[in-house]
């Protein structure tokens, strides 16, 4: 292998070093055990920066855990990835840093912590005038890296302010009570005057605690005075505002194409209760204008995710029935079973199946009630014809024909059961048992 200059093996490794731990792993198995591109793959990697372990990492970025989180986590919960402080700690220089023999030393950790948010910022700073730099961070980071840049930097400055500040307040909070708001509020008017840049995180952070997101209305309307957002969306706490309709908005976007299988049917049935429970409680804890900032963002998800359950509802009514296993006429005008529908087809009736019921505890929060009742009501109503008449063809069928009509009935079993009618598909089943069972 040609030997790299300086200045190219320290381009490669900045951009290397950029990359997730995944995303190195998957080249270096590309580019197999040996050759040239497995020679500088291994130089780039001894070249990356010791970085603390886990444990320690967390030590240091202990503010960041309650809003560090997967892509498949809502806003409130991932602002960072565990990548993306990876990313930082490297592009940063953060390993130039001394990490403090004792990390239970809150001095030494607090000036590390300093040093640290002053690396991030002077990183920042960089992307402004080098282009390679921007470029790198874009990549890394996104579009909004400046503003990933700036909450980290942030959150590492205020680290012991906001730790002090959240100590009272347990790391899950099933329901926000009178004596929370209180607390919340006084906690929230300090951290106002002592770190004010500080100040919002506190409140995010608590969202990201809440087990019902919505709630966190209730500490918005004890700090701003009122309970409608007149005043409040053009305030400070309007951030507070977007981040709920942030989760409102995921969430609606995980159903908004029809599932295939059954996991994403379970997902995207998940999906619709955090849905509704956003977009529904926020309105319920929080006077939301129609005309207003949020009311407007609000009410533009919302038709979304009822334009998506609409269509699905209607695509409902036409594919499932079309892979139900109806039987059909045989010789002398006798039935027989049908043809029985492709796999793909079936395990996608299942699915939408699976969605469907999932959906109607919450369809008519959703404003697509009578169409949720309209589409179950049908397919309902055609597996009960298909199961009655299959049973039928099964008590005179023989030998072949038997089989037949007997695996459509346990297609129609599997389907009441995505269906979430368990006490039919055993009904179903047990009678089937029993009708060959006698015919034996």
């Amino acid at each position: 292998m040609a030997a790299l200059s300086e200045k190219q093996l320290g381009s490669l490794t900045a951009l290397w070093s950029g990359l997730t731990p995944a995303l190195r792993s998957q080249l270096v198995a590309a580019a197999g055990p040996s050759g040239k591109l497995a020679d500088v793959f291994a130089l780039l990697d001894a070249e990356l920066p010791a970085a603390p372990d886990d444990k320690v990492r967390a030590k240091l970025f202990r503010i960041f855990s309650d809003v560090t989180g997967s892509a498949d986590l809502p806003p409130t919960h991932a602002r960072f990835s565990t990548a993306d402080l990876e990313a930082l700690y490297n592009l940063a220089e953060l390993d130039q840093i001394e990490v403090p023999k004792d990390l239970g030393d809150q001095k030494a950790a607090g000036r590390w912590r300093e040093e640290a948010a002053a690396a991030v910022e002077r990183l920042a700073e960089r992307s402004e005038n080098e282009k390679a730099v921007r470029r790198q961070l874009d990549e890394t980071f996104g579009k909004g890296f400046k503003a990933l840049l700036a909450d980290a930097a942030c959150l590492l400055q205020n680290d012991q302010v906001l730790h002090t500040a959240l100590k009272p307040f347990p790391e899950q909070i099933g329901d926000v009570t009178p004596e929370i708001v209180n607390r919340a509020r006084d906690t929230y008017d300090e951290i106002c005057n002592d770190a004010p840049s500080a100040s919002l995180w506190f409140l995010k952070i608590l969202t990201a605690r809440l087990e019902k997101t919505a709630q966190i209305f209730r500490i918005v309307a004890k700090i701003g005075g009122r309970a409608d957002d007149s005043l409040v969306s053009r305030t400070d706490l309007a951030d507070i505002g977007d981040l709920v309709l942030a989760n409102a908005d995921f969430h609606a976007s995980k159903f908004l194409k029809s599932p295939q299988t059954m996991e994403e049917a379970r997902q995207a049935g998940d999906a619709v209760a955090a849905f509704v429970k956003v977009s529904v409680g926020m309105t319920r804890e929080f006077g939301i204008r129609k005309d207003g900032h949020w009311g407007k963002t609000l009410f533009a998800i919302r038709a979304k995710a009822s334009a998506a359950l609409e269509d699905f509802f209607k695509q409902v009514e036409k594919t499932v029935p079309r892979a139900i296993p109806h039987p059909v006429k045989g010789q002398r005008g006798l039935a027989k079973p049908g043809p029985m529908p492709k796999p793909e087809a079936a395990a996608q009736a299942e699915a939408s199946l699976c969605f469907l019921a999932a959906t109607s505890d919450w369809a008519s929060q959703a404003a697509v009630g009578s169409s949720q009742k309209h589409a179950a009501d049908l397919v309902r109503a055609e597996m009960d014809e298909c199961v009655r008449d299959l049973l039928e063809v099964l008590r005179a069928a023989e030998g072949e024909e038997a089989e037949r009509a007997a695996e459509a009935i346990e297609l129609i079993v599997r389907y009441m059961r995505a269906f979430n009618d368990e006490e039919n598909a055993e009904l179903i089943q047990r009678r089937s048992v029993a009708v060959r069972a006698n015919a034996a």
